[in-house]
């Protein structure tokens, strides 16, 4: 649930990030949206192939049962559920593609203003 509402918060911000650049609002909230997911399931791989070698049997999650490879999810349920920080780790990598969508709009140009002439504020000003 923590999740799910944090993506949409990230992904308005770089929404309205993407509004003041002169950008489509959406394509960019999608555009972050699957960053985070992407993101998210880099640092999976990286906390079970580094963190959790030594807990699970990795040569289970290849196999062709379909109750082996089962087994081997509980094993990562469970090792997820006693070390908090893995999730959190995970998020904190989802994080991290928020902000690779946020650094590319900040290095947009904003949005260019019409300009206007000094003559044209002048006859603004007047009262009739």
């Amino acid at each position: 649930m923590f999740d799910l509402i944090l993506i949409c918060y990230l992904s308005y911000k770089n929404g309205m990030r993407a509004k003041v650049k002169g950008q489509n609002a959406i394509a960019w909230g999608v555009a972050t949206v699957a960053s985070y997911l992407l993101f998210m399931m880099v640092g999976l791989f990286v906390v079970v192939f580094s963190f959790c070698k030594d807990a699970i049997n990795l040569e289970q999650m290849s196999s062709t049962d379909s109750k082996v490879r089962e087994a081997a999810a509980q094993q990562l349920m469970q090792v997820f559920a006693s070390n908090q920080l893995h999730l959190i780790t995970i998020e904190a990598f989802g994080v991290g593609g928020y902000l690779l969508i946020r650094y590319i709009l900040d290095r947009m140009p904003d949005k260019k203003e019409p300009e206007v002439h000094w003559m044209d504020k002048m006859g603004s000003n007047e009262e009739g």
